[in-house]
């Protein structure tokens, strides 16, 4: 372990050295590329401060006064906990990397183990794990030059590219010497209730955050704008948005339990990557996948690319209100690619949705676009596409969920139109079912389908369900649905899913 290690035993000695407090900054910007002369003509240069790696940090920014702008020279920045003040700006130049974890570079061999001892105490687990990754709420990490070890949960389950943590030690069977070995142990790397905040170009990656929580923590902030920020190999989520929140470009991939998450008003997130999240392994019904929010007014998400995430791609989920997904690619993601759930007004356009849920497909649960207990959604202008093994187009479900902010949770005035669905084998499913109020669901919900194209290898495919069951595309007209609709008999060849349109 290093000198930083072996001088601290508890977690409360590592959080010491990190938190950064950090004065008020300026509005203006302009990137700047690299170099420590003046970062922007907007910002006068008695307000810009150049930090480099190894730089007391904490000091530089506390001796500055408001209005100050903090630009980052390339390099590792290590146990940083940064509280931003209203107005404050972080910019990097070049590769500027946030970190969240300690090199250990002292092991012992006992053995077949390698120890590392004095490690800080855990932080508090939280979350629930799928089957058989009982550790997923554990919040550290240890990194093996730069390659995630899984987390065992006893010493006897001990083998090659995994870890045990026990009484402030770990524990690896692989050979440390020559290895750059990092353990992750601080939980937020920006957080705070500032306004006006900006980031940008930085990557912060391997925090301990907490699941349902960010390494860059907007939760109680206002108006934070984050640009070409990438959050990556954070425990909990890359990022959890705020009130009137930018987020544009960057990627939040693959962070342990999602990309991103939280509660944002006005919210927008615009041009990102969101990829290859829960590694950990959290339960798929619990919260895992791409992107959950929740409790959000107005929030809009755009031209992003949704992909190969383990659970749910975009999850609308409680009582969000006039949201808008529109112009996203979401594909080969775990579980439902876009989601709508107990949630109220929403339309969701013009994206491409995939090849989604490889885990789950069962009765109309596994769509590419789903409605859950929510109510005057429109779903149009979007390419859907079921892959041949698994999934089900769009449809809608209704349940027993409650009564939320804006009433109770109804599947009803649902409206989807105008979208193309591809189906490349003989299965998947479009259309609408219940198991609760079935004859308030049939007659008096107001779902409608119509205008819509599917293209389907089998005529007779039962792949269109209505109440009483699933019926050929027939028995789904005869019964109301699609008088408007088009089905072309066609067997289609798989579209080339990139983030690039």
């Amino acid at each position: 372990m290093t000198e930083l290690v072996k001088s601290m035993s508890t977690t409360a000695k590592w959080l010491s050295i990190a938190v950064i407090v950090l004065m008020a900054g300026a509005a203006g910007y302009a990137f700047r590329s690299h170099g420590a002369a003046a970062f922007s003509e907007r910002v006068p240069l008695d307000k810009q401060v150049v930090v480099s790696p190894g730089d007391n940090v904490a000091k530089v920014v506390e001796d500055h006064p408001s209005g100050t702008m903090f630009v980052f020279e390339p390099g590792v920045y290590r146990g940083n906990v940064i509280v931003p003040k209203d107005r404050q700006q972080f910019f990097g130049t070049g590769e500027v990397i946030i970190s969240g974890a300690a090199i250990v570079d002292k092991w012992r061999r006992e053995g077949d183990h390698w120890i590392a001892a004095g490690l800080p105490n855990p932080l508090r687990p939280h979350g629930d794990c799928n089957e058989g990754y009982e550790t997923c709420k554990f919040r550290e990490d240890l990194f093996f030059n730069d390659r995630l070890f899984h987390r065992v949960a006893s010493l006897d389950k001990l083998v090659a590219g995994t870890w045990y943590y026990e009484a402030n030690q770990a524990f690896i069977v692989d050979d440390p010497q020559g290895a750059k070995i990092e353990l992750s142990y601080l939980p937020v790397a920006f957080t705070g209730r500032s306004t006006d905040v900006r980031l940008e170009n930085l990557i912060v990656e391997k925090y301990a955050s907490q699941a349902q929580s960010g390494a860059i923590d907007g939760k109680r902030s206002e108006r934070w704008i984050v640009s070409n920020v990438s959050a990556r190999w954070n425990h909990g989520l890359g990022l959890f948005i705020g009130k009137e929140m930018r987020v544009s470009g960057g990627s939040y991939s693959n962070n342990g339990q999602m990309g991103m998450a939280g509660s944002g008003d006005n919210a927008v997130i615009e041009g990102v990557e969101i990829a290859y999240n829960n590694y950990a392994n959290f339960a798929y019904g619990w919260e895992a996948g791409g992107f959950k929010f929740d409790n959000s007014r107005d929030l809009v998400v755009r031209n992003s690319c949704i992909h190969n995430n383990n659970g749910v791609g975009m999850w609308n989920d409680i009582d969000n209100i006039d949201t808008i997904f529109e112009g996203n690619r979401v594909f080969r993601n775990a579980r439902v690619g876009i989601a709508n759930e107990i949630s109220y007004a929403m339309v969701i356009r013009n994206n491409v949705v995939a090849q989604n849920a490889t885990d789950r497909d069962g009765w109309l649960w596994g769509a590419q676009i789903l409605v859950l207990n929510s109510q005057d959604t429109e779903v149009y202008g979007n390419v859907v596409e079921v892959a041949a093994g698994y999934g089900n187009g769009i449809t809608i479900i209704h349940q027993k969920r409650g009564t939320g902010e804006y009433g109770e949770y109804l599947s009803q005035n649902n409206y989807i139109h105008n979208n193309r669905i591809i189906h490349l084998g003989n299965r998947g499913r479009n259309g609408m079912i219940a198991d609760y109020q079935e004859k308030w669901f049939d007659t008096d919900s107001n779902n409608r389908f119509d205008r819509n194209t599917y293209v389907i290898p089998n005529p007779d495919l039962a792949g269109f369900a209505i109440l009483d069951g699933f019926r050929t595309w027939k028995v789904f007209q005869e019964n109301g649905m699609e008088p408007n609709g088009q089905l072309i008999v066609k067997q289609a060849q798989p579209m080339k899913l990139t983030c690039r349109s």
